[in-house]
């Protein structure tokens, strides 16, 4: 089957899909210039460019940037309707989605997964120190009814980001209000239906302003029921749960005065998820798993230009409130009756400082960027048992003694220049980029552990190389350093993880990526193609080894670890992408991401590393209908596929989600249709996934994917 995929996908090389301007929802950036005709009098260019912000932290233009960015944009959140954020990744090229179970989902980056992945909203870091090691459903606490576009930076990028940014970096960039030039409001009503989990949410904003105030808010609740997956697999259960999630933002624009565009946001994102099953460990012992999460983020920035000295200020403060419990149940042969629990619940409260400062000089010719960044957690938890016929009852145990902090800060320079420009558009851009970062944890003493202090500090880089000719050709060399400092979780944790008993250790060190990119675009008339490449060598990976608690290596069933670096390893892929416009309102795009990952052991052996994901990928035949009677539609059929993955770790095949001989590869068809008014005010969308009713599930998943799934959204606008 390699071969065949492999085969189909040999045209396909990759650039980012344009915008469709004209479906553009509110700006969460800058939006790109309208192109114009040139002075010969020749038609502008069939296809216009939007502008991402994550690579450098401010708005640029698609084409020209010289990192690999997925951007799922608000017509495609609209078109798409995705049940999660994680699943709105679905079709981002480089991006692979894992799910343990339906409420969560786990995005891969570049072979990399949970806390080696940074997330952020709106340039907050919304990742904190009690991410475990390995896939994680905390994406799912961002709503993407309240978001205006996703931006995916793939590769390492913690010169800018910090901690965790080594596989790259997921940026939700929710809603602003829009701009009113004189006193008015707006609304908008949306909802989504999904049949193969009764999937049903409502959501609903306003928004107005006057005099240089705007405001925002809206709501959604959401309801699904157990998934029906394909093929002989039938109903899931434990896959459904509800939730509920807020957005409110107030902007103020200042007058006019020595600073120019200067502004003030603030900005509120809540969300909860309410008993999320997982189940991957349901049949074969007996364990049953419910997850409540809840996210509470507030945020407020300061943004300007300082125009004497040409540059640009922004500074953030946010104030985040994370809760999550975890009840682990034993259940008897029925998969019903509950026989004895054991709850853990973790609160970590957040606060953050960013700030940053751009500078341009020589023309524009050199930009200069610096800024720096604070963030500390405040960590409490607790734990209980119960038994038949009992109350929950506290334990004598705890995941993390109550009041552990948690510091992560830093400072960064990036300088960028263009030491060649030329009249007729050629362009020589170079970078450099450096931040000095650290870390610092404390947990008060225990019954069982003395207080724990440790800390670690380094420095990493960044390298870039680039040509770009007019909107033509773009070729960037990338060297990009990321680290992910040791965590609470990994170095305090001691007890009942739910599949190990932890033991901690203080001693770790941050694990570290080096990549090298080499990143190919161009644009010939109607067609869009290019390449990406890259190797990534990993240092001092923190892994599970195998040790003894008093004396015991199996405690109440569990084998006892802890986390130890000194493993190192290498991924490297290639990530093609194309777009053709055929014409007559036809097009054809289409990526493929290719991984391959191994970790050198002890013994001097290459072993494949953790939950690296198949050959996988999306091809899309798209109408783009002309205007009939004030309204526009499309059709679109596409297909999703991944190719099976038998190459597994050892960790793999100990793993209860991972078939003994790996996850079969498959491919699914899928139809989607839509109409929109030409004046925004109402929208359409109906999508049919999985039209063969095909078996499958996504490699190191925990639940099957829907079966044939009719999803229907409107939304009406005013």
């Amino acid at each position: 089957m390699r071969t065949r995929i492999i085969a189909a996908w040999i045209p396909l090389l990759v650039l980012p899909l344009p915008s469709r301007a004209e479906d553009t929802e509110a700006d969460a950036v800058t939006p790109a210039p309208e192109a114009e005709a040139d002075d010969e009098g020749s038609e502008p260019p069939l296809i216009t460019f939007e502008q991402v912000v994550t690579a450098r932290r401010e708005p640029q233009d698609s084409f020209a940037v010289d990192r690999s960015v997925s951007v799922m944009r608000g017509c495609d959140l609209a078109e798409a309707a995705p049940r999660t954020a994680p699943e709105a990744l679905w079709d981002a090229p480089g991006v692979f989605v894992q799910q343990t179970n339906h409420g969560g989902g786990s995005p891969i980056v570049r072979g990399m997964i949970g806390p080696q992945v940074l997330l952020l909203v709106d340039g907050v870091r919304f990742s904190n120190s009690t991410y475990r090691t390995g896939p994680l459903q905390y994406l799912n606490l961002i709503d993407p009814l309240h978001l205006d576009r996703m931006e995916v930076l793939r590769g390492a990028g913690s010169v800018l980001y910090g901690s965790d940014a080594m596989g790259g970096v997921i940026h939700a960039l929710p809603y602003e209000p829009r701009v009113f030039e004189e006193a008015g409001y707006g609304g908008r009503l949306r909802g989504r239906y999904a049949s193969a989990d009764r999937g049903r949410s409502i959501h609903a904003r306003l928004e107005g302003g006057s005099g240089g105030i705007s405001v925002l808010g809206g709501g959604v609740w959401r309801r699904l029921d157990d998934l029906v997956a394909g093929g002989d697999i039938g109903e899931q259960p434990y896959s459904g749960y509800g939730g509920w999630s807020a957005h409110g933002a107030v902007v103020y624009r200042l007058p006019e005065s020595p600073l120019d565009d200067a502004r003030i946001k603030l900005c509120y994102l809540g969300t909860a998820v309410d008993d999320a099953g997982r189940t991957d460990k349901l049949y074969d012992k007996k364990s049953l798993t419910i997850y409540d999460n809840a996210a509470h983020l507030l945020y407020g920035r300061f943004e300007a230009t300082v125009p004497r000295l040409l540059t640009g200020l922004r500074l953030t403060m946010s104030f985040q409130n994370n809760f999550e419990r975890k009840d682990g149940y034993k259940v008897a042969d029925d998969l019903a009756t509950r026989l004895s629990g054991m709850r853990d619940e973790v609160q970590v409260d957040t606060f953050g400082e960013d700030a940053q400062f751009v500078t341009r000089l020589l023309d524009d010719r050199l930009r200069v960027r610096l800024g720096e960044m604070f963030y500390r957690d405040w960590v409490g938890s607790q734990r209980q048992t119960w038994s038949v016929g009992t109350a929950w009852v506290p334990a004598a145990d705890q995941a993390y003694p109550d009041d552990s902090t948690y510091d992560v800060y830093g400072a960064y320079l990036l300088l960028e220049g263009d030491p060649l420009q030329t009249d007729d558009g050629h362009v020589l851009r170079l970078g450099f980029g450096y931040r000095f970062h650290g870390m610092a944890g404390h947990a008060p003493a225990t019954e069982d552990l003395p207080a724990v202090d440790f800390d670690s500090h380094g420095h990493v880089f960044l390298g870039s190389a680039q040509y770009l000719y007019r909107d033509t050709i773009n070729a960037a060399l990338t060297f990009s350093q990321g680290f992910r400092a040791p965590n609470l979780q990994e170095a305090v944790q001691l007890g009942d993880t739910g599949k190990f008993f932890h033991v901690p250790n203080h001693d770790l060190a941050p694990e570290r990526a080096d990549t090298l990119e080499l990143m190919l675009r161009a644009r010939i008339w109607r067609l869009e193609l290019g390449l990406a490449g890259y190797v990534t060598w990993l240092e001092d990976l923190i892994k599970r080894e195998d040790t003894t608690w008093e004396g015991q290596d199996e405690i109440d069933g569990k084998p006892v670890v802890l986390n130890l670096n000194g493993r190192q390893g290498v991924l490297w892929g290639i990530e093609p992408q194309l777009r053709l416009d055929i014409g007559w309102g036809l097009s054809l795009s289409g990526h493929l991401t290719h991984t391959w990952g191994e970790e050198r052991i002890d013994e001097g052996k290459d072993l494949p590393l953790t939950r690296v994901p198949p050959l996988f990928g999306t091809v899309k035949l798209r109408y783009d209908a002309p205007p009939l009677q004030g309204f526009k539609g499309f059709l679109e059929l596409f297909v999703r596929g991944a190719d099976k993955q038998d190459r597994l770790s050892r960790e793999d095949e100990s793993d209860a989600r991972i078939p003994e001989d790996g996850t079969p590869g498959w491919w699914t068809l899928n139809l989607r249709l839509g109409a929109l008014a030409l004046d925004d005010h109402l929208r359409a969308a109906f999508t049919v996934e999985n039209l063969l009713n095909e078996e499958y599930k996504y490699h190191a998943s925990g639940v099957y994917a829907p079966g044939v799934n009719a999803v229907l959204s409107m939304e009406g606008q005013f």
